[in-house]
């Protein structure tokens, strides 16, 4: 299978990319094996001079992670600009520091190059993204060790059924007040949605393990004189508000379609905050409106199914019937080039 990708290399730089696993000693694996610390996988995009790729091994896939990645996400095979995307290992960074932006994927099928072009689009623009990949609860992580960790099939979400079906419905529908509309989510959410509540703060702690483990191993790469930026997909940009909420050192973030689940009572957004949506999940992601001192912005993409809003959008056949139902009918190109786009403004205000 072969597409065409939007150009996501516009920036001054090439891109350069390797892959580590950091653990965090602090807390013991309550999914996969159930045993030892929390180990997480993290890739990072980072800057380098394109004089410095000539000639140098593009970053390829493992034949594992394409399996699972096909597996994950119902596609029969991947294209090889996926597999092989235009990000190079064993290159040195650009000799200055850059600003770091933190990335996270969505529940279940994600991966950390699930927005590949996305984060290769932010390092090229003089940016360091460390996409993290939280294990078993991603389709796949793969360990310094040689280990591997597949999504936990044993992880059982409590949805609450039909119930809660027709609860979600009803607030998709709901045409009211932020604040009434909220009030419900709310309920919603502390009714049947205590599995996800519960691994929220858990993937907040994860990127707050890595952003430490940046700032001791990687402290000669990193501008940190702005804070930190913090971004993501469904879940993981959950997590993003989570982060802006409760840690110092995250001091904007954005949220790529994801609903907005948490417990901030009496709690008061401070951070500048980027939400983008899509119609079905408006209704899911309307907290940042609320209760905020800082600038916020919402985007809504028509024609972009949750799914859209990443690479999976270039895995089917454009205009197929699969396609239009699993990630939108918005032209791939015009998708990135907007996220991308809105990304850049944002955090070029915020963090540079």
């Amino acid at each position: 299978m072969s597409i065409t990708l939007p150009k996501y290399i516009t920036g001054t730089y090439a891109v350069g990319t390797e892959r580590f696993t950091v653990t965090d000693d602090s807390r013991q694996e309550v999914l996969g094996p159930k045993c030892g610390p929390r180990k997480l996988e993290v890739r990072l995009f980072y800057p380098v001079n394109k004089s410095a790729v000539e000639g140098k091994e593009r970053m390829k896939l493992s034949e594992e992670r394409v399996q699972a990645i096909q597996k994950a996400c119902m596609v029969k095979t991947l294209p090889e600009e996926i597999v092989s995307p235009e990000c190079y290992t064993r290159v040195p960074q650009a000799e200055e520091k850059f600003p770091l932006v933190l990335y996270s994927h969505g529940y279940g099928i994600g991966v950390t190059e699930g927005n590949c072009l996305l984060c290769s689009e932010l390092a090229s623009n003089g940016y360091i993204v460390a996409s993290i990949g939280h294990a078993y609860e991603a389709a796949i992580c793969e360990f310094d060790d040689g280990t591997v960790a597949l999504y936990d099939k044993e992880i059982k979400i409590q949805t609450g059924g039909i119930k809660s079906f027709f609860a979600q419905m009803k607030l998709v529908r709901m045409d009211a007040e932020a604040e009434e509309v909220y009030a419900y989510f709310d309920e919603l959410q502390k009714k049947y949605m205590g599995f996800m509540l519960g691994r929220l703060p858990e993937w907040g702690k994860d990127s707050l393990c890595v952003i430490e483990t940046l700032k001791k191993s990687y402290a000669g790469r990193i501008d940190f004189a702005k804070g930190i930026g913090a971004t993501g997909h469904s879940f993981g940009g959950n997590v993003a508000y989570w982060l802006c909420q409760y840690s110092d050192e995250v001091t904007c973030g954005a949220n790529i379609d994801g609903g907005v689940f948490g417990d901030y009572t009496g709690m008061v957004m401070k951070k500048p905050f980027l939400q983008i949506g899509s119609k079905m999940n408006r209704n899911f992601e309307i907290k940042p409106l609320l209760a905020t001192e800082a600038p916020v912005r919402y985007e809504l993409f028509e024609g972009v199914t949750h799914a859209g809003f990443t690479d999976l959008k270039f895995m089917y056949e454009p205009d197929s019937p699969k396609a239009k139902m699993v990630v939108g009918k918005m032209d791939g190109c015009e998708m990135h080039r907007r996220l991308a786009d809105l990304h850049l403004e944002f955090f070029g205000g915020y963090l540079k």
